[in-house]
């Protein structure tokens, strides 16, 4: 005897009243730190009479049972506030569910039929998704006219290829891509590959150039103010619209990883966002397909022809990047706008220059080498100077790389390591372009280990303590604080430290900035002693935020809310009174850290925030005692 069907024999029937529900899948996501985020169930009721619900509590997936939904029903029934009868008819979707509360039902009196929609039930779930969302910001991938299940699956079977094939890995955002032909729309026109250092992966389209450029500039690829722009991004399957998230699961869609779940949308900035209908699907479904199936030789060539199979049939792609194509042509007749590019890197090539002209010659004293440099130097245009050994000549196109961005950027770094392999700027121009910290830890490694073959141990002996003045030590120090600021932020703490150190052991002067990163570094792991030491060496920084703050909270850990710590704070607050806003809160840092700064001003504060977040929030009470004293 089953007690549940007794309780339902018990109570009348209401001869036409029809229920529709069952096991329902919740439209959230429960996350915490012990598990994967998941959909949460609970077996639920509809009256579509009378529009009352009836649900249980929720639980994770692994727990959820047929009971769920005949307990639901049951309950539903007996409350008398709710129902206080059991309905004639239930319609439930899943068709499991349907057989097996056919034969428990029937003896009720109850009819059990399986229907593939049911158009109540989803209405209700669509808006309590809407009301835990707040509103739906993206309409669902089947919103859109014309799109079926199956053009979905074509989608994501190219958009897993795509993301396997990982072309980010050699083209960077900066790669404008014009899509020849086929036309989809001027809004399709152009992309470029979006993943390269962004943490964000996929295909950005845009209209024109312009377009383009304004883009180029923007962190966060949805922060739009354009009246529209498609994307392909990718990203966990708790970032999909419920919808998209639900077909996926459903209908087992392929996809490529759990951060590969891909979503197509048009952002505008009306906020009315939308999907793509069949054809915009077919045409981007060809054009991952093209681009997985691009070979760099292809790319490199500067335009290149790609077959692509799609559910609406095989479409031909010719693709272009315009800045390869034109890198020869006379720049006075290109129309595309100019994106300035500034790298003081590459400054230094004129100062090779001047000191290859100076080399020439034999001066007796500096007193006639200042005024040879009057005459002929100051206040003129330096004449390029022929590189004369393989180095220098592969130095000269690592400053020409500094000046451009994208494919053009990496031909140049490629042909600086074919002239000479020990050009320690071709590893660190790689190393930014990787979004991959090992890869980059890698790389500045192999910079630094080339700086130390080509610059010889006699230099390090006899130019300690003045290595920065010489220009062709510069390349070495950049791979050099490269690899520290990698190895920091890989947690490999202690190897960080240690280069941190050698850089300002070479440079005291530390025209790099090194002492700072470091000083931030010895206080996150607790290394208070060296960080005091470090202050003391460098007390001329006593007028920088960064400084002052440090000094302060390595008081507060020494002896907590003391009179000096007190009196070293309220330096610190003379110094910049910007910066406890965004210690405590206040304010939000922002995504993009300014480029540079002045002193006692708001950007000031950000950087120095931004250092020192982590140490003042792993200090038990320092958030409270810089907040009390804010003043």
């Amino acid at each position: 005897m089953n007690l549940q069907i007794e309780r339902l024999k018990r109570l009348p029937q209401h001869p036409k009243e029809t229920w529709q529900g069952g096991l329902i899948k919740l439209p959230l996501w429960v996350e915490n730190e012990d598990e994967k985020p998941y959909r949460p169930w609970v077996g639920g009721w509809i009256s579509l009479k009378t529009r009352l619900i009836h649900t249980t509590d929720p639980c994770p997936p692994q727990e959820k049972s047929f009971e769920m939904a005949l307990n639901s029903l049951v309950n539903f029934a007996c409350d008398e506030k709710l129902a206080g009868y059991r309905p004639a008819k239930i319609e439930v979707r899943d068709s499991a569910l349907a057989e097996h509360l056919s034969g428990l039902l029937a003896e009720a009196g109850i009819k059990v039929e399986h229907r593939n929609k049911l158009f109540t039930l989803d209405e209700v779930i669509k808006q309590m998704g809407d009301d835990i969302g707040g509103g739906r910001d993206i309409p669902g991938c089947l919103d859109a006219k014309g799109i079926t299940v199956e053009l979905m699956r074509s989608f994501a079977d190219a958009a897993a290829e795509f993301y396997n094939a990982a072309p980010w890995e050699y083209l960077l955002s900066e790669d404008l891509i014009e899509v020849e032909s086929p036309f989809a729309g001027a809004s399709l026109r152009f992309l470029s590959v979006v993943g390269s250092g962004l943490g964000v992966y996929g295909v950005g389209f845009y209209d024109s150039r312009e377009h383009f450029e304004r883009m180029l500039g923007l962190t966060d690829i949805t922060d739009i103010d354009y009246d529209s722009h498609w994307t392909v991004l990718f990203g966990p399957i708790e970032g999909l619209p419920i919808e998209d998230s639900d077909i996926w699961e459903d209908y087992k869609l392929p996809v490529a990883g759990e951060f590969a779940y891909p979503a197509a949308v048009c952002w505008r900035s009306n906020g009315k966002h939308s999907r793509p209908g069949p054809d915009i699907l077919a045409y981007m479904e060809g054009l991952l397909r093209a681009l997985a199936q691009s070979s760099e030789d292809e790319i490199d060539s500067g335009r290149w022809r790609k077959k692509a199979d799609t559910a609406a049939g095989q479409m031909e792609f010719v693709l272009a990047l315009p800045e390869l194509l034109e890198s020869g042509e006379d720049t006075t007749k290109k129309s595309k706008p100019e994106r300035q590019i500034v790298d003081f890197r590459a400054m230094e090539r004129t100062q090779r220059d001047i000191q290859r002209i100076l080399d020439e010659y034999e001066f007796e004293n500096m007193e006639e080498m200042q005024a040879f440099i009057n005459e002929n130097i100051v206040g003129r245009e330096v004449p390029h100077q022929e590189a004369a050994t393989p180095l220098e000549k592969a130095q000269d196109l690592i400053y020409e790389a500094f000046e451009v961005r994208g494919r053009k950027q990496l031909q140049l770094i490629r042909k600086a390591q074919e002239i000479c392999p020990d050009c320690a700027d071709a590893y660190v121009a790689l190393a930014e372009r990787t979004g991959d910290i090992d890869k980059a830890v890698e790389l500045y490694s192999k910079g630094v280990s080339a700086g130390e073959k080509v610059l010889g141990k006699d230099l390090f002996k006899k130019e300690t303590g003045n290595f920065w003045s010489i220009l062709e030590t510069r390349p070495y120090m950049r791979a050099r604080l490269g690899l520290a600021q990698c190895l920091r932020e890989a947690g490999r703490t202690k190897e960080a430290k240690e280069n941190y150190r050698q850089l300002l052991r070479l440079n005291p002067s530390d025209n790099q900035g090194a002492r700072h990163e470091l000083l931030t570094l010895l206080i996150e792991t607790n290394a208070d002693t060296e960080a005091a030491e470090l202050l003391n060496e460098y007390k001329d920084d006593k007028y920088l935020a960064i400084w002052r703050y440090t000094k302060a909270l390595l008081s507060f850990r020494e002896k907590g809310d003391t009179k000096i710590a007190r009196k070293y704070l309220k330096e610190a607050l003379e110094v910049n009174k910007y910066v406890p806003m965004y210690l405590v809160g206040d304010e939000v840092l922002p995504v993009t850290m300014p480029s540079s700064y002045g002193l006692g001003l708001e950007d000031e504060a950000v950087i120095c925030s931004e250092e020192l977040m982590i140490a003042w929030d792993s200090t038990p009470g320092a958030i409270e005692w810089l907040e009390s004293n804010m003043g």
